[in-house]
């Protein structure tokens, strides 16, 4: 990862500075988007299968 700056001290660096630049952080974030569907996908058929075994215990 490189800084999006080429000084060679802190000595005249202002402003924010964002530590993920360059970083492919698009790409992390849309897989951590499809393992959030992904879970949720998984939760539901799981609480699905749960509520209908319970169902045929009663």
């Amino acid at each position: 990862m490189e800084a999006p700056f080429t000084a060679t001290s802190w000595d005249g660096i202002s402003g924010a500075i964002y530590a993920g630049y360059g970083s492919g952080e698009g790409v992390w974030l849309v897989l951590s988007l499809v393992l959030i569907v992904v879970a949720i996908i998984f939760g539901w058929r799981h609480e699905e299968h749960a509520y209908k075994a319970t169902k045929k215990k009663l």
